[in-house]
């Protein structure tokens, strides 16, 4: 199947779908025009976007379902409100076929398309047309947003290749679990393990219940860590106070942070400087 990067943008009455073609480079700018945009969707290709899993795809079948640019903004708002698109009420009920995949499962939580043009060092570009505006782009502005959308379909198109080898093994995951390479690719890892291992849900409740092991050297550990987890037991305290609490102490001079998730802790500012042993022979 064919890799397409595409992105999108929304503003009360203009919307802009760009896709590129990984093998020729080619783009297809699409501007408020529903059956170019249906022409261009095949599903013998494979949609890749950034974030796309929770808003692109649903802006994309809210076009594709005829819905005007007006009503292409309320879906974008619902979303960028905190709302999920498969629980739009307009969208609900329509079947649309669509092989997406969302480069940025599995990566860092609150990572940017920004921030990742700046890590690779590539320039980043911010548009200066404002998304609230309510009335049609000019001319000048639907230029400068197509530029704009171009340059973030670039950066995904750059986060494939360096993480192609990623994208490969979720596919041979895949076919060893009986799931095809457009399933396989929008799973997170955590739901394809599940899938390749046949493992199903279960509720556990016992989290709280936890003992401390037989062989625990426990006169090598201060008592105030026994007596933060010993917290857990306390059916006062909620989930929620007990699992994101934390103590500051020190082991010999570094401080440490014990959380339920481990323990992190470094020397301040330390440095080391290697003496090479072989200095003064001869």
């Amino acid at each position: 199947m064919r890799l397409i990067v595409y992105d999108v943008e929304v503003f009360s009455d203009d919307w802009l779908v760009i896709f590129k073609d990984i093998e020729t480079k080619q783009y297809t700018v699409i501007h408020n025009d529903i059956d170019e945009l249906k022409v261009s969707l095949s599903e013998e290709c494979i949609y890749v976007g950034f974030k796309s899993k929770h808003y692109d795809q649903f802006i994309i079948k809210a076009i594709w379902s005829d819905f005007t640019p007006r009503e292409v903004k309320e879906v974008n708002d619902y979303i960028i409100g905190g709302g999920q698109g498969w629980d739009y009420p307009p969208l609900k009920g329509i079947y649309f076929r669509f092989n997406n995949v969302d480069i940025k499962d599995d990566m860092q939580m609150g990572l940017s398309l920004k921030a990742i043009e700046g890590h690779l060092g590539m320039s980043v570009e911010e548009t200066s047309v404002p998304f609230d505006i309510d009335r049609p782009l000019t001319e000048d502005e639907l230029r400068e947003t197509v530029f704009y959308c171009k340059h973030d379909v670039d950066t995904t198109e750059k986060l494939i290749e360096l993480r192609k080898n990623y994208l490969k093994s979720k596919i041979d995951i895949g076919k060893l679990a009986g799931i095809d390479e457009v399933k396989a690719m929008g799973m997170t890892n955590a739901k394809l393990t599940a899938a390749l291992l046949q493992s199903s849900k279960k509720p556990h409740d016992d989290e709280r219940q936890y003992q401390y092991p037989s062989n625990l050297k426990r006169e090598l550990i201060p008592q105030e860590v026994f007596d933060f987890f010993d917290r857990m037991k306390n059916p006062e305290l909620s989930d929620k106070e007990v699992f994101s609490s934390k103590i500051e102490i020190s082991i010999g001079e570094c401080p440490v942070t014990i959380g339920y998730g481990g323990i992190h802790g470094a020397i301040p500012n330390y440095m080391w400087r290697e003496e090479s042993s072989c200095e003064n022979e001869s």
